[in-house]
């Protein structure tokens, strides 16, 4: 009886060390596979999409499995349990030993875009409120985002296009005198899905009104044609500006943030400020004010962050029933004016504001070509321009603020908006 309860043990203790041996091994796996398409019409491919982004910001979910697959290995002398603990493990630790890599290419980045002493012009008092103190800070922004002061207001109506209310969140510093600089955000999901504050890009503006700004995390028209979501973004910025003074915010201080779809209408509404003929609902057909108080304010911004922008659509594998043919009215070559009208590429031109760029270089939904391509315009122009590149990056790199690239991302777009609104150089803030 003894013999028989040791050999039950035993081979229990093996299919637990198993067990946690493949769970290490899938997470490995999962972070270095091919992307999995986030925005698949069949759920559990979408799932694994967000499962496989996890994995890959994540790396300790594969490094702790794969330590504890070991581990249990070991002690229940399981060769299998060893084998796949120390494939997890190793896949883990794989972007750890790449990461000061890639510290020193953003590092190079940002010198090559905002200049050889650019953050010697970013003031004292706004390098000792920066809440992180090196792009490698995992776990510091949990931190930070736990302590940090901010008041939220839900569900501000700001504009009904069409008899559709549109509303905004908004984000305010609870310290601090202000006026402060705004940052409206624009958020993604292929034009026809997702909302302001959804996921976890909340606690982005969260983190952002900790850092000094008030942040409006808008929403657009999910259903309407082209220009309708971009004229919505526009109306945004001069509402914002229209109502400085009641959030205590800077109107000559407005940046525009966006990742994905909501990347390509920030840098839209940054490129063509101003333009009517991309705001009719709120301008008219003869470009007259009809947008009530906010018609004939200045729709401009400061600085543009936007993350694995679509930025020239004429590149996007447009289909019949794809999200970009109903957003456009027809296929490529059936409208090629209109995709050229509604690509960012096509309105570079000198004078347009700083700009960031952030892409993963294994995003499938929205080719790192894209980014490339634009920074090539912009610069060609004499437009301020960085572009981050994040070699294991997938489509949403920048979604989680801890983990292994949220927060190297993180530490240059604050020292970027730092650099915009408070570099002591900057006449225009002034």
């Amino acid at each position: 009886m003894p013999e028989k309860q040791t050999k039950k043990r035993s081979a229990g203790s093996q299919m637990w060390a198993n067990l946690w041996g493949f769970i290490a091994a899938g997470i490995g796996l999962l972070s270095i596979w091919p992307s999995f398409p986030a925005f698949s019409q069949r759920p559990g491919v979408r799932r694994l999409a967000l499962a496989q982004l996890v994995a890959t910001e994540d790396p300790g979910l594969a490094i702790g499995t794969g330590l504890l697959a070991l581990w249990r290995g070991w002690r229940a002398r399981s060769r299998r349990a060893l084998l796949l603990g120390a494939v997890g493990t190793a896949l883990g630790l794989r972007p750890l030993y790449r990461r000061d890599q890639v510290n020193r290419a953003m590092a190079d980045a940002m010198r090559d875009g905002l200049g050889l002493g650019w953050q010697r012009e970013i003031p004292a008092e706004h390098h000792r409120a920066f809440a992180q103190r090196h792009r490698v800070d995992t776990w510091g922004p949990l931190r930070y985002l736990l302590r940090a002061k901010v008041r939220e207001t839900r569900d501000v109506l700001f504009a009904a296009p069409d008899g559709r209310p549109l509303r905004l969140d908004v984000y305010e510093p609870a310290l601090g005198e202000g006026p402060f600089p705004a940052i409206v955000v624009v958020h993604g999901g292929a034009w026809f899905h997702g909302d302001k504050s959804y996921y976890a890009f909340g606690l982005h503006d969260r983190w952002l009104a900790g850092q000094g700004y008030v942040v409006f995390d808008v929403q657009y028209r999910l259903s309407g044609r082209w220009p309708a979501p971009l004229a919505d973004v526009k109306h945004a910025i001069r509402w914002v500006r229209s109502n400085a003074t009641r959030f205590n915010v800077d109107p000559g201080q407005i940046a525009l943030m966006g990742r994905a779809a909501g990347a390509h209408l920030a840098l839209m509404a940054a490129y063509t400020a101003n333009d009517p003929d991309f705001a009719r609902e709120y301008f008219g057909e003869d470009g007259g004010a009809t947008g009530g108080a906010t018609g004939s304010v200045d729709d401009s911004v400061q600085a543009v962050v936007a993350s694995y922008p679509p930025a020239d659509l004429r590149l996007w594998p447009a289909e019949d029933d794809s999200a970009i043919a109903h957003l456009l009215g027809g296929l490529p070559e059936d409208r090629p004016d209109v995709y050229a009208e509604a690509s960012p590429v096509t309105h570079v031109r000198p004078g347009l504001p700083p700009t960031l760029l952030v892409h993963g270089q294994r995003d499938r939904m929205v080719s790192p070509v894209h980014s490339e391509l634009l920074t090539n315009r912009l610069r060609a122009a004499g437009v301020t321009t960085v572009l981050l590149r994040i070699p294991w990056g997938r489509h949403g790199v920048d979604g989680l603020l801890v983990g292994l690239t949220g927060p190297m991302i993180q530490y240059d777009v604050d020292r970027f908006l730092a650099w915009v609104f408070h570099r002591e150089s900057n006449d225009s803030a002034s």
